[in-house]
C-alpha cells in the first residue's frame, strides 16, 4: 500500500494539469473558493427526522466492480444537510485513489500538480476557515470531520475535477433533519448502482473495428463527446467487452491506441519482455523506438484524452504491456505477434 500510495503521489502531482485547465475550458463547473454562507436557523417542516444529540453520519467515496475495471467516481451520495456538532466520516472503497477536500475563504481549487493535494491537511473539524483535506485515499481508508459552525460548505476530490464534488449544509444544533442515514445510505446505492452500470455498458461504446489494430486506453460513457462522467473504465479494449484485451497479430503489423476516457491519463507501456511494470513514475515522458522486438522498454508517455500511441511489432512473442497509472487496478493486456 505504501508504494502504491507512493507511486500515486507523484503520478497526480505531474500530469493532470492540462485534464483540469479542460475541463475549466468546457464548462465543466466552476473551479473557484469553498462557498461558505450562513444558514437561517428555520426548522425544517415537514416528514422529517427528529432531531437529537449530534450525529455520526456515514459516507462514502468512489466504487469499483470486477476487479477494479468498472470505476465510479463520486462522493456518495454527494449532497448532506446535517447540524452544528455532526460529523461525516467518508470511507474509500475503490483503488482509484481520491480526495475529500474543503478549500479555505478565497482559496482557489488547486492543480492537481499541487504538492497541497496528495498530502492530509487541517484538523479534525470544519468551519470553513482553512484548507482541509483527507489527502491522497484508497480502500479502506476512513476520513471524518466534525462541522463546527452552520454554512453551506463544497467539497471536492482534488484530482477527479470537475465530476467529483458536492455540499454539506450545517443548520443550527437541534434543526430536524431532512433524511436519516438509511435514506442517504439507499440514495448512495442508487448512485453507485448506476455509476457502476453505465461504466459497465461503456465498453459496448468501443468506436473501432472490433478485433482490429487500433485499440482503446480505457474508455467512458459518451466517450470523448461527453463531459467527464461519473463512471470509467480501466482496460485496454479491441472489442466490446471486457473480454476483449488480449491481440493476436502478424509480425510487421503496427497498434494504435486512443484513450476514449474523458476523465483518466493512461500509459502503453511495454518493458523488456518477460519483465513486469518497468520502475518509472506514470508522468514519465516518451521513451523506447517506434517500433518494438522485446528488447528495449517503450513507454507512449501520458495520454490524456484523445491522445493516441501507435508501435509496430518487429518479432513473434507474447508480449505484456502496462498502464503506469491503473496496473495496479488491473489495466494490463498482451499482444501475440505471429
Amino acid at each position: 500500500m505504501a508504494l502504491r500510495s507512493a507511486k500515486f503521489v507523484l503520478a497526480f502531482m505531474a500530469v493532470f494539469v492540462a485534464a483540469a485547465l479542460a475541463a475549466c475550458g468546457s464548462g465543466g463547473g466552476s473551479s473557484g473558493p469553498a462557498a461558505l454562507a450562513p444558514v437561517p436557523n428555520n426548522p425544517l417542516s415537514g416528514n422529517r427526522q427528529a432531531a437529537g444529540p449530534a450525529t455520526a453520519w456515514k459516507a462514502q467515496v468512489g466504487a469499483e466492480r470486477t476487479d477494479s475495471a468498472f470505476q465510479g467516481l463520486r462522493h456518495y451520495p454527494q449532497n448532506w444537510t446535517i447540524n452544528v456538532g455532526d460529523s461525516i466520516s467518508w470511507r474509500f472503497n475503490a483503488d482509484e485513489p481520491h480526495t475529500v477536500s474543503f478549500l479555505a475563504p478565497g482559496q482557489p481549487l488547486p492543480p492537481p500538480n499541487s504538492p497541497i493535494v496528495s498530502k492530509p491537511a487541517g484538523g479534525s473539524t470544519e468551519d470553513g476557515s482553512e484548507f482541509t483535506s483527507s489527502g491522497f485515499m484508497f480502500t479502506g481508508g476512513t476520513y471524518t470531520l466534525t462541522f463546527t459552525k452552520a454554512g453551506t460548505y463544497t467539497f471536492y476530490c482534488l484530482i477527479h475535477q470537475p465530476e467529483m464534488r458536492g455540499t454539506v449544509v450545517v443548520h443550527a444544533a437541534g434543526t430536524p433533519y431532512p433524511k436519516t442515514q438509511a435514506q442517504y445510505d439507499a440514495e448512495a446505492a442508487d448512485l453507485i448502482a448506476n455509476d457502476l452500470t453505465a461504466a459497465q455498458n461503456a465498453p459496448a461504446l468501443f468506436p473501432f473495428i472490433p478485433g482490429g489494430t487500433h485499440l482503446t486506453a480505457g474508455i467512458t460513457p459518451g466517450l470523448l463527446s461527453k463531459p467527464p462522467s461519473h463512471a470509467t473504465v480501466l482496460r485496454f479494449l479491441d472489442g466490446p467487452s471486457l473480454n476483449a484485451q488480449d491481440v493476436s497479430i502478424p509480425v510487421g503489423a503496427t497498434l494504435t491506441w486512443t484513450d476514449e476516457s474523458n476523465n483518466e491519463p493512461h500509459t502503453v507501456t511495454f518493458p523488456v519482455a518477460g519483465h513486469g511494470p518497468p520502475n518509472l513514475p506514470p508522468f514519465a515522458p516518451p521513451s523506447g523506438p517506434d517500433s518494438y522486438d522485446g528488447t528495449q522498454l517503450v513507454n507512449s508517455g501520458v495520454l490524456f484524452p484523445g491522445g493516441s500511441f501507435s508501435l509496430k511489432f518487429t518479432k513473434a512473442g507474447t508480449f505484456t504491456y502496462f498502464c503506469l497509472f491503473h496496473d495496479n487496478t488491473g489495466m494490463f493486456a498482451k499482444v501475440t505477434v505471429h
